[in-house]
């Protein structure tokens, strides 16, 4: 009887500690808690939506520079990450993180966050890629997921865009979160 309990707890233990290995769904990330490898929270998904705004000289005179920004409207996000006990985990499909994925430091206004995308003057020419992309520290977590470190991160709004997302030129979809 002794052996028959042992044998149930220890086999429920097991189901529990490899039920959830990696997320299900390609390029969704997560929450990962460190402290037990875990994870639950989906990071919200949000939309962000392109505006140029050009300098005033270019409207007197017609000389000056654009600038152009992707918006998410409300200044935080709902989600906040400790970066001491939390990283992030995603899905890639085994595909280079690198290759897919940024992610920002958010600019916050009044009302919303951005960052800045590109810029175009009359004599300077134009530039695009400007965002504040940190680099990431990643390692790999069983087949086709990734554990992205958030050790670094300064305490602020951050946003994680995936490039295959992001294909529509006026808007996109991305993950937002803070540092504390």
């Amino acid at each position: 009887m002794r052996t028959l309990i042992c044998t149930l707890f220890l086999s429920m233990l097991s189901v529990i500690g490899f039920a959830q290995t990696e997320p299900e769904f390609e390029m969704e990330p997560y929450v990962f808690i460190t402290a037990d490898s875990t994870f639950e929270t989906p990071l919200p998904c949000e939309s962000a939506y392109v505006k140029a705004k050009a300098g005033a000289s270019l409207y007197l005179t017609g000389i000056g520079k654009v600038k152009t920004y992707y918006y998410i409207k409300g200044v935080a996000s709902s989600l906040e990450i400790d970066k001491k006990v939390n990283n992030i985990i995603i899905n890639t499909g085994g595909t280079s993180p690198q290759q897919t994925l940024s992610i920002i430091k958010l600019e916050t206004l009044d009302s919303k966050r951005r960052w800045k995308t590109g810029e175009a003057g009359s004599f300077t020419g134009a530039s695009s890629n400007e965002d504040n992309a940190v680099v990431l520290k990643y390692k790999k977590y069983g087949e086709n997921s990734v554990i992205i470190s958030t050790a670094a991160f300064e305490p602020g709004e951050y946003c994680l865009a995936i490039t295959n997302m992001m294909t529509n030129t006026k808007s996109a979809k991305v993950y937002t979160f803070r540092v504390k």
